[in-house]
């Protein structure tokens, strides 16, 4: 899954926000995703996604593809998060690329939602009471 520049500066600002400053990136990078996912307007991209200067993260990073926790349990969610874009987008995710192109959208998208909405003193847990009540 690519992500642009401008989601790369986002990611630790929105951490900081967060309060996930020490933890690893995907942890922000899927809240931004859900973040997407719960708005109930579609994904519209007027234009196609430039991802020059971002990043690429393997899906092992993003949804824990064929990970298990360090007890051993299972910690692989790329099959649930599939049935979230599935259902959002009213079809299947037949691929693994499939996904990681949602992925994409909804990544950029949250990350656009929550760098237009927030500022460095703002309470993300007052505003996520107040977009989503």
């Amino acid at each position: 899954m690519r992500t642009t520049a401008h989601t790369e500066l986002q990611i630790a600002r929105i951490a900081k926000l967060l309060g996930f400053e020490k933890d690893p990136k995907w942890v922000t990078i899927r809240f931004a995703i859900f973040i997407s996912l719960s708005i109930e307007e579609g994904v519209e991209l007027n234009e196609k996604i430039d991802f020059t200067d971002g990043k690429t993260y393997p899906l092992d990073v993003i949804t824990g593809k064929g990970k298990v926790d360090n007890q051993g349990s299972q910690a692989d969610y790329t099959d649930m998060i599939a049935l979230f874009i599935a259902n959002y987008e009213n079809k299947k995710v037949n691929t693994l690329r499939g996904l990681e192109l949602k992925l994409e959208e909804h990544c950029e998208r949250g990350f656009n939602i929550l760098a237009s909405s927030l500022n460095e003193n703002s309470n993300i847990f007052e505003w996520i009471k107040q977009e989503f009540n």
